[in-house]
């Protein structure tokens, strides 16, 4: 969009449109009233037109937000002027890049600005080759294949179509955790686009307090435009892997020696595993696929996984890869099914030290009798993610607001239906999936990683159970957003 006058552009910076309206609404003509305020890059994006789909789409219609104009911003002062002419207008904003965000709390966004991100997506390396300039809207993809070229890695999620902000938002897990620390734990300083429409920096010595609550709690505080993120050599480029299949009798022993192993666990080892229905390998029961990953040879892996092999698994598969082919092994590339749209989806999800084995059982009952009892919920999988905590310890607890440094498994259920062919399942995809949380959990307390979370849990299971933690986040939430408007994903109250 065009620049027009600039004292036209001094007015609306300084928050003074003119006249306000009476009524909580955007204007017809937002295209020509918002779009003269905009970089030449952004447009406006509206409801009905060809390519509001696009915009439009999300992972999952698990709460799905009901969009009115986006804004598909270019800079910064884009995002900034955007939330200045919601605030104007006296309607919700809501800022998105992938929408995989699966918080059914999101529904309640009905009609307002969204601030599409995707456009914000540069990343610069740095002098310093200790860190980079990453964008608010870039994705895990962008991130790892714009690194490898200067021989440097980082700490993303696993899956190459998600963003890079949401996640580290939320204290953020990755296949480097155990090497370099959680996402939120590589940033230096953020750009954070405030709900006055403010732009602030928020680091060590800038906004100390924003910047502590943005690695943990932050979709509560502002949009990040973009990150300061540190960035590392690539020592050993190489990721070993095994993929193991097993039936439903060796569940116990699994999780069992799964816990065994955690023990030794080197901070180049990820042990996941999926519980799946594979008709074609059991027609019955569901499967165990479990995953090890290890940055190294594969000799190193092997020794470290032989405790799984004398499980005697139906089939085994292994292999070396480069680190940027890695999420094509697991199905999480660009373009992949795991990346489309999935139905709705609700996660379950609870995070803990190790395998509560008689829970982990109870889990698989519940999950086995709930497939065979209603098949349209058949494409539900159950995740149990085992990545290294050695880095992501070493970080201290106070530090930041992501409260979940010793809890080593990151568990849930993750319920996937077609709700528009059947209005009922969302009680029963409910009922259940909270059932199976319940099970699997066992013997310790409710807590949940923010960025799977689906909406009915307790602000203490995201955010934690010291009381100084919830104490501080509210002081910040009056102070940073007395009004709530960034309360549309885990809202703090």
């Amino acid at each position: 969009m065009r620049f027009h006058a600039l004292p036209i552009l001094t007015t609306l910076l300084s928050l003074t449109f003119n006249p306000l309206p009476t009524s909580a609404s955007l204007p017809a003509n937002i295209t020509a009233d918002l779009g003269q305020y905009l970089s030449p890059g952004a447009q406006i994006v509206l409801p009905g037109s060809s390519n509001f789909p696009f915009y439009d789409e999300r992972w999952s219609d698990g709460g799905r937000p009901i969009y009115g104009p986006v804004v598909v911003v270019a800079t910064e002062k884009d995002v900034s002027v955007s939330v200045k002419y919601a605030n104007a207008h006296k309607v919700p904003f809501l800022a998105t890049t992938a929408g995989h965000g699966t918080w059914w709390g999101l529904a309640a966004f009905d009609g307002g600005l969204v601030i599409y991100m995707r456009n914000l997506n540069k990343l610069e390396v740095l002098p310093d080759g200790k860190s980079a300039i990453i964008g608010g809207g870039i994705i895990v993809d962008e991130v790892i294949h714009g690194l490898w070229p200067y021989g440097k890695q980082t700490t993303t999620g696993a899956c190459n179509c998600v963003s890079v902000a949401g996640p580290a938002l939320g204290g953020g897990h990755g296949y480097f955790q155990g090497q370099y620390g959680n996402l939120g734990d590589q940033v230096i300083s953020a750009r954070v686009v405030l709900a006055s429409g403010e732009v602030v920096t928020a680091d060590e010595t800038r906004n100390a307090d924003l910047y502590w609550a943005l690695r943990g709690a932050g979709h509560n505080f502002g949009i990040v435009t973009e990150f300061r993120y540190r960035i590392h050599d690539i020592v050993e480029p190489t990721w070993a892997y095994e993929f193991l299949i097993f039936d439903h009798s060796k569940v116990e022993e699994i999780y069992t020696v799964s816990n065994e192993m955690m023990e030794s666990q080197p901070p180049q080892a990820i042990l996941w595993s999926t519980w799946v229905m594979n008709v074609t390998i059991d027609p019955v029961h569901p499967i165990v696929n479990y995953s090890i990953f290890y940055n190294g040879p594969y000799d190193k892996l092997r020794e470290f996984t032989q405790p799984l092999h004398a499980l005697k698994p139906l089939s085994s598969l292994s292999g070396t890869t480069p680190y940027p082919e890695l999420t094509t092994l697991t199905g999480q590339q660009v373009g992949s099914v795991l990346c489309g749209y999935q139905g709705s989806v609700k996660e379950f999800p609870f995070d803990v030290v190790k395998y509560d084995v008689p829970g982990i059982l109870k889990w698989w009952d519940i999950y086995s009798a709930g497939i065979k009892a209603e098949p349209a919920l058949d494409k539900t999988f159950c995740l149990l993610e085992g990545y290294s905590w050695q880095a992501v310890q070493a970080v201290p607890a106070a530090s930041t607001a992501f409260p979940h440094r010793q809890q080593r498994l990151l568990l849930s259920p993750v319920v996937t239906y077609d709700f528009t062919a059947n209005t009922t399942l969302d009680d029963v995809a409910t009922s259940w999936g909270e059932a199976m949380r319940a099970a699997g959990r066992g013997k310790f307390k409710p807590r949940s990683y923010v960025n799977y979370a689906s909406g009915d849990e307790t602000l203490q299971a995201l955010y934690g159970y010291e009381p100084w933690r919830l104490a501080r986040l509210r002081q910040l939430k009056k102070k940073y957003d007395p009004k709530g408007q960034f309360n549309f994903y885990a809202g703090i109250h």
